[in-house]
């Protein structure tokens, strides 16, 4: 297969390089060296600070301007922008407008030729074409933006990614139900789930690999969860499940969203939030589980979701249990599955009881056919066959 190569990359990322690893990470530093790469992070507003402090320090990445990752890579934080963009398109085209012109002096200062605008924001509908002229647009859809909570309008978000995916020329969806809901908007849509850095969770498997104090001295079975605790994540459950074996440990790897309350996980004995851990750090913790979790809550946002965790989890060999949807349907085969708490709890007990080296060659055999390589080569070929169409 051909490489994108020698090729300027604009990436209007929804998230920053760090601290959390994501897809638009795991994809931009996988594309051949040869590629320039301008990495955009969101902007905050005006209020975002008030709403979560470590916010704050966005004022810092803007002042600073571009700054090198690597050889290839540039990251740049626009300019704070004022609030409520999500919920009225005016205020959005006034934002957009803004960082225009800020991003157009980070291009002219990188000589970027020509770029393919990779982006992955609805909102950026109203910002591509100021950016000059460009060589190909790609949206990559990773979630059903129109569903989140917070400062949006559903209508709004709704109108902004259908007047993106107008213009785009390749679409990307990471679950089938987005395939399916976005099918018709598109003139090239292709699915591509997410995937996972194998080499890295493997090392869950690894003799050599130190399990961490702090989770090694945690008693009885060890039921685990890696990643944010946002409000999709179904903390009735989770409480459920430590309720009703108070032997086992649930131990929840990752920080806590702004406005969500664990407060009634606190207050178990057998509870453990160990906070935000270093991504490198992750197959140290995993490597302690002895099932780990996928505990979404199940909506209209989870039934277009492909959970980045579950890939992981899958890369660390360990058993996997996971509420029933889209996502993970196609891995039932060697994950347990369930509808509801009893046989999510279920789930667990036979994952942990019946565990064998046969199941575990299984999951890791999956595991392999899900990297992060193939995702990028498959989304390569198919901007290529754009280019040279």
């Amino acid at each position: 297969m051909a490489n994108l190569e020698n090729e300027h990359i604009i990436c209007i990322s929804s998230v920053d390089w760090n601290p959390l690893l994501t897809r638009k990470q795991q994809v931009m530093k996988r594309l051949p060296k040869s590629n320039t790469i301008l990495y955009v992070e969101p902007p905050i507003t005006l209020i975002s600070p008030f709403k979560d402090s470590r916010m704050w320090s966005k004022w810092g990445s803007w002042f600073s301007g571009i700054r090198r990752l690597n050889e290839n890579i540039y990251l740049y934080s626009p300019p704070v922008i004022i609030p409520f963009g999500n919920k009225y398109r005016f205020i959005n085209r006034f934002n957009q407008y803004w960082i225009s012109l800020f991003l157009k002096n980070v291009i002219s200062r990188l000589k970027i030729k020509p770029p393919i605008i990779w982006t992955y924001m609805p909102n950026s509908a109203d910002l591509i074409d100021k950016l000059g002229e460009r060589k190909l647009l790609v949206y990559d859809c990773v979630d059903e933006h129109s569903e989140y909570s917070g400062l949006i309008n559903k209508e709004t978000m709704t109108v902004m990614e259908n007047d993106l995916m107008a213009e785009c020329d390749v679409v990307f969806v990471t679950a089938q139900g987005l395939y399916d809901a976005k099918k018709d908007l598109a003139r090239s849509i292709h699915y591509s789930p997410n995937a996972a850095d194998i080499s890295h969770f493997m090392k869950a498997q690894d003799p050599a690999t130190i399990v961490p104090n702090e989770i090694a001295s945690i008693p009885g079975s060890i039921v685990g969860f890696v990643g944010v605790i946002q409000d999709w994540i179904d903390l009735g459950l989770v409480r459920e499940i430590a309720v009703t074996h108070p032997e086992w440990s649930v131990v929840m790897v990752g920080p806590v969203g702004v406005g969500i309350d664990v407060s009634p996980l606190r207050s178990l004995p057998n509870v453990y939030l160990l906070g935000r851990k270093d991504v490198r750090e992750l197959p140290n913790y995993i490597k302690a589980f002895d099932v780990c979790i996928n505990p979404f809550k199940i909506n209209d946002l989870t039934d277009k979701v492909s959970p980045l965790k579950f890939y992981e989890y899958l890369a660390s060999g360990k058993p996997i249990v996971s509420v029933k949807m889209p996502g993970v349907d196609s891995f039932s085969d060697v994950i347990e599955t369930a509808d509801n708490s009893e046989g999510f709890i279920n789930g667990i007990e036979r994952a942990i009881k019946e565990e064998t080296p046969g199941k575990l060659k299984a999951r890791l055999a999956r595991a392999l056919e899900n990297s992060w390589e193939s995702r990028v080569e498959f989304m390569s070929d198919k901007i290529l066959e754009k280019l040279n169409s």
